[in-house]
């Protein structure tokens, strides 16, 4: 039985000229939803209630193929990246099934510039920077609190992630992404606690409430 190839695990068309990082980014996120609904409903029930409901509508059944999340991450990073799609494109034109089953497996036997191995963590296992201190340092993602990990090639602060990429892909739990100096990514998974700002602002309503009531009392 041959691999599927990281189109066909995106459910993208590899014919499509017009795809767009973003369309990419959309498929991977459906394509996590689609074949792991848990990762929607474990983390967030309100806002993703709505994402669950439209991935998996009434009558839907499950896909009769699943994919792991690692296959899905690794359809998505390989073609998200114009040089590796580009390559992972000649592949599939030049070689059998079994030359692209290749391409899906293990990279440690790829060069290091073809290599898009993808190590995952906590959030909690990177740096935190506030926005203050960076402002003071002169860092360029200086106006948004930022966590920072040390990339294999070096780079000390390869990867960075903010607050909004956090809140990007909340009803996912887990977040994607690339060394700013090499093609290795990482999946940093995260549990988002849930927002207590409704309560509070229903108990400020409430108690402006009675504070009103008690006023036209004492008139």
């Amino acid at each position: 039985m041959s691999q599927p190839t990281f189109y066909e695990i995106l459910s993208l068309s590899p014919t499509t000229s017009d795809l767009t990082p973003a369309s990419i980014k959309q498929a991977y996120r459906r394509a996590l939803l689609t074949h792991h609904p848990d990762k929607s409903s474990s983390n967030f029930s309100s806002s993703t209630s709505n994402s669950h409901s439209n991935s998996h509508p009434k009558g839907h059944h499950p896909p009769k193929t699943r994919y792991t999340i690692d296959q899905i991450s690794l359809a998505y990073t390989t073609l998200s990246s114009p040089t590796l799609r580009t390559q992972y494109d000649a592949a599939l034109r030049s070689s059998s099934s079994s030359s692209s089953s290749c391409f899906t497996t293990t990279r440690k036997e790829e060069d290091d510039d073809f290599q898009t191995g993808i190590d995952t963590i906590d959030l909690d296992d990177m740096v935190f920077v506030p926005h203050e201190t960076s402002s003071s340092a002169g860092i360029s993602r200086n106006e948004k609190d930022t966590w920072y990990r040390p990339c294999r090639c070096g780079n000390e602060r390869g990867f960075a992630l903010t607050e909004e990429d956090l809140e990007e892909n909340a009803d996912l739990g887990e977040v994607l992404v690339q060394c700013a100096d090499c093609t290795i990514w990482l999946r940093v998974c995260y549990v988002v606690a849930e927002d207590d700002e409704e309560e509070e602002e229903e108990k400020e309503e409430n108690g402006d409430g009675d504070g009103y009531e008690e006023e036209k009392r004492k008139r």
